[in-house]
């Protein structure tokens, strides 16, 4: 059986894309790549420039340095293989006639399944947990009237509360905007090697 041909084909259903097909479609470092530089900018590009930017990143080389070899296999792959079916998938518009590519809205559905989250850091998740409960036994302390904690007023505590987790929102917010799929430079995966 055949592929059909990407500029033919029909993007899919907005809401037919499972979790599952994310995970599929997101398990390949060359279509991560791809969507990477396709959202950082966010216009319609030719195919080549694509596949020069994906191979630079795969090579941990720049575009000018590349060899004519590493930017084939890369054209070739994306040309052949991933561009047709993230087309039919709906997350980039892809016109194989004129060898350009663009990103569609749908692609905001996948933003939530790239949180990036470094070897050697902890899962937000866990930090607000590990947060909470520390804040909790210090109000336990205060409540019971464990000396040294006693002697802090009521309001205090509050405001203890509200700055530990404020600063760690604005924390989390300016990492999370280092660490965003799309953003200036290579993708996240490759500066925190």
């Amino acid at each position: 059986m055949t592929e059909p041909d990407a500029s033919t084909a029909e993007p899919a259903d907005e809401g037919s894309l499972s979790n599952d097909d994310i995970y599929d479609f997101l398990a390949d470092k060359r279509r991560r790549y791809a969507l990477h530089y396709l959202k950082q900018v966010d216009d319609r590009i030719t195919v080549r420039d694509l596949a020069e930017q994906v191979a630079a990143w795969e090579n941990d080389t720049s575009v000018a340095e590349l060899t004519s070899q590493e930017r084939k296999r890369v054209y070739i792959a994306l040309y052949q293989s991933h561009l047709p079916s993230l087309h039919r998938a709906g997350l980039v518009d892809y016109d194989d006639d004129r060898g350009t590519v663009a990103l569609t809205d749908r692609l905001e559905q996948v933003d939530i399944y790239m949180e990036v989250v470094p070897r050697a850091d902890v899962p937000w998740s866990l930090y607000y947990v590990g947060l909470t409960t520390a804040n909790a036994v210090l109000l336990a302390l205060g409540w019971f009237g464990v000396a040294p904690f006693d002697r802090i007023p009521h309001i205090w505590w509050a405001v203890v509360v509200l700055v530990t987790f404020g600063v760690s929102a604005f924390v989390q917010l300016y990492s999370s905007r280092r660490m965003r799929f799309g953003d200036e430079g290579p993708p996240p995966e490759l500066t925190n090697r």
